[in-house]
């Protein structure tokens, strides 16, 4: 199994803090700011626009810190390992897919919603970006737009399906070594 996460920004917890006490300074200061422009011009207005700058930036840290995207193909089976314990081979992780199956998941704060899952059987292609594909729906899993991503084409109940997504080169790799063995 090899699995991948593609965030925009990648970060420690001490670059969150940051960020996290940035925006309450900014909020703090934009809301004296507001309440100044709110009594000497006696509208509301300066209120409406703080809670709108608030919540774009609020947004804009959701969709770059905390949602992403995770990619998972299980290209081989799980070793057996000796284990002085029971005297004799085990694995130590059972895979929840066959091998060969790609799955596409959302992550939002590290917990994944399953989005896809491809199976060995469905895959046709791994198409790099801007390669054509003549299909019947797209569905776009990851941070770049679909014509900077790499996309995988699957065949479904007779009908071609194409998922973009931005994997890494040894993603790839593992996945063109599924196609092939077809």
């Amino acid at each position: 199994m090899y699995q991948e996460s593609d965030d925009k920004l990648k970060g420690s917890s001490r670059t969150d803090t940051i960020i996290f006490i940035t925006l309450i300074v900014f909020f703090f200061a934009a809301g004296a700011l507001a309440t100044v422009l709110r009594s000497k011009f006696e509208t509301n207005l300066p209120l409406y626009a703080l809670a709108a700058v608030f919540g774009a930036l609020l947004y804009i840290v959701y969709r770059l810190r905390i949602v992403g995207w995770r990619y998972t193909v299980f290209y081989s089976e799980p070793k057996t390992e000796f284990d002085p314990r029971f005297n004799d081979y085990i694995t130590h992780e059972d895979h929840p897919y066959p091998v060969g199956t790609v799955v596409f998941e959302k992550t939002v704060s590290a917990k994944g919603q399953i989005l896809e899952v491809v199976k060995k059987e469905e895959l046709l292609a791994l198409l790099e970006p801007g390669e054509e594909y003549t299909v019947s729906a797209e569905r776009v899993f990851g941070p770049k737009k679909k014509e900077a991503s790499a996309s995988i084409v699957f065949e479904r109940e007779g009908k071609l399906y194409r998922v973009f997504f931005t994997p890494s080169e040894q993603f790839k790799s593992y996945v063109k070594g599924i196609i092939s063995e077809r």
